[in-house]
């Protein structure tokens, strides 16, 4: 019994090994032709509610009609007091770009 699980652990710490150097090595994005583009302008959306990268997309594309990424967003939050309900409004902002072919 005793050999058993001596081999058994044994065989784990050497997958172990194995199999952890290869899934914590970097991975390499081969699709990385640099790419040129143009900054369209900056964009704010704001809400009450919950707010996503899809929300900020759609109202870029609503201000520049080529907007193809939102690129170095950001996301900040308006607290207001009134007596004792407090209210958060939250705001996304970053700067719309278009993607132009080489």
């Amino acid at each position: 019994m005793r050999k058993n699980a001596l081999a058994f652990g044994i065989a784990c710490a050497i997958c172990l090994l194995f199999l952890g150097c290869v899934s914590t090595s970097p991975f390499f994005y081969d699709n990385n032709s640099v790419k040129d583009f143009t900054i369209l302008g900056e964009v704010t959306y704001e809400s009450a509610g919950r707010v996503g990268f899809q929300d900020l997309l759609a109202a870029a594309r609503k201000k520049y009609a080529d907007c193809d990424y939102v690129v170095d967003v950001m996301v900040d939050r308006k607290s207001s007091v009134f007596l004792f309900w407090t209210t958060n409004t939250y705001i996304m902002r970053g700067l719309a770009v278009q993607y132009t072919s080489k």
